[in-house]
């Protein structure tokens, strides 16, 4: 009578990997996407978020890929992915012709973090599912939490805050950059109320109104935009009467925060928003086809004044600037590959929220920004964290048929 073998070493070994990466995959990597999505309310310093970053969601990513590289057949397959990965390879090819000043090694690693994170959310697809839209709920309500305690202290105890605009604390030190992460979870909590069951659903509401506030304490007109443009895409993906409720509001409260608070929106003009795209395009335009290079030195003087900037304010004209025609196609084709996506599957609750999330860091960076490829930052809310959450739900929903099998 033959008796069964006893398990071999090579593979108990492969048992201890297996369930290694999938306790770090249930435990560890929501708890790196908590802190990614939260960090900078909480972390003290912007390096200090920099390396909660490479601790708490990098390594244990890179750790799963070790134990199991398995996951990365699925993943480099993936169209975004791929789309992603075409264009961050030109523009490290780019630095080749760069004026830039920062060594290439240090370059060539930030489009390398932004795919870990994107690899990061292709692993939590195998998790139970939305288990990475809960983490964005959590955030979205801790985010809330610190923001109103920022701001409640910033009116009645900061002395030093008088006339200021507000910016938060933390690793927030520019009302311009922090508007982004604001608008980016006012956004979470606009969509979240769109898709829910009662038009009077407190939690979003709630949540939108005190976001709302800290926005205009920011003293930016970006993410008032881009959420008006947000809006406009919930109403035509969705078929749900609440889009021209969600439109009427916002135009009323523009109506009336032009009547109390001028100030807000007409003071400052148009920023020399217009002279400053105008130049960008002039200096686009030396080497339209393949552009200036990844972080090539950017000088824009506006003619008539003393002003010089260093940033287009347009995060299409930057990529033009770096990579050109060739680069900005690319880049396109990225959010070609969302929206199409986005669009064929709009009845979607959680589509329908990322899909909003890249509508309003597109919208919003037409008129501020540079850093496309980053460090993570304030950016990363409006590019490439929702491009990730867009690559976790589209995987999700394309293992649900096999999972029913």
């Amino acid at each position: 009578m033959l008796t069964p073998s006893a398990p071999t070493s090579s593979t108990q070994a492969q048992t201890r990997s297996v369930k290694a990466s999938q306790w770090l995959i249930k435990y560890a990597l929501p708890a790196g996407w908590l802190a990614l999505l939260t960090g900078m309310f909480w972390v003290g310093d912007r390096s200090l978020y920099h390396k909660l970053y490479y601790g708490l969601l990098a390594a244990p990513t890179l750790a799963v890929i070790t134990c199991q590289p398995k996951h990365l057949t699925t993943f480099v397959r993936h169209p975004l992915v791929i789309s992603y990965i075409l264009f961050a390879s030109y523009v490290c090819l780019s630095v080749l012709w760069s004026t830039s000043e920062t060594q290439s090694q240090s370059l060539i690693k930030r489009p390398i973090y932004i795919l870990v994170l994107m690899l990061s959310a292709s692993l939590l697809a195998t998790a139970p599912p939305n288990r990475l839209i809960q983490v964005l709920k959590a955030a979205g309500v801790l985010v809330v939490i610190c923001t109103a305690l920022s701001y409640g202290y910033f009116i009645y105890a900061d002395q030093s805050a008088h006339g200021q605009r507000f910016s938060g604390y933390g690793a927030l030190y520019n009302p311009l950059l922090s508007a982004h992460i604001f608008g980016f979870f006012a956004t979470f909590w606009l969509s979240s109320w769109f898709i829910a069951r009662k038009l009077w659903t407190p939690l979003p509401l709630a949540c939108l109104a005190a976001l709302g506030v800290v926005i205009l304490a920011t003293g930016s007109r970006t993410p008032l935009l881009a959420l008006s443009v947000t809006a406009i895409w919930l109403c035509i993906a969705s078929e749900r009467r609440r889009g021209w409720l969600t439109l009427s509001v916002g135009a009323l409260l523009a109506v009336v925060l032009l009547y109390i608070y001028p100030t807000a929106i007409l003071d400052r003009g148009l920023s020399y928003r217009p002279d400053i795209w105008l130049e960008a395009w002039r200096t686009a335009e030396e080497k339209l086809l393949f552009g200036h290079g990844y972080d090539h030195r950017l000088t824009l003087d506006i003619k008539d004044t003393r002003l010089t900037f260093n940033d287009p304010h347009n995060l299409e004209l930057a990529v033009l600037l770096a990579g050109g025609l060739v680069g900005l196609t690319l880049w396109i084709s990225l959010y070609a590959i969302a929206m199409i996506y986005s669009w064929r599957n709009r009845r979607n609750p959680s589509v329908l929220i990322v899909s909003s999330l890249i509508v309003f860091g597109f919208a919003a960076g037409l008129t501020e920004g540079r850093d496309f490829l980053s460090r993570p930052k304030e950016h990363w809310f409006l590019i490439w964290i929702p491009f990730s959450l867009l690559l976790y739900v589209w995987l999700q929903s394309d293992s649900k048929p096999d999972a029913a099998k």
